[in-house]
């Protein structure tokens, strides 16, 4: 996922494949890359069965 869960900046950037990390370039949040996209599948889950659900930490 190139997507952050904190502030919703998308950049390819964001994820360094190698090394399994993802840091966003807007806010700085970093975590395990498999992690990331598991929390925006998550949150996509949510909208999908609860539209009107606002799913942000």
């Amino acid at each position: 996922s190139q997507t952050c869960p904190k502030c919703g900046h998308t950049e390819r950037g964001n994820r360094n494949k190698k090394m399994h990390i993802f840091c966003c370039k807007n806010c700085g949040y970093k975590s395990n890359d498999d992690r990331i996209g598991a929390m925006n599948l998550h949150r996509m889950g949510i909208a999908l069965l609860v539209p009107d659900a606002v799913a942000t930490e």
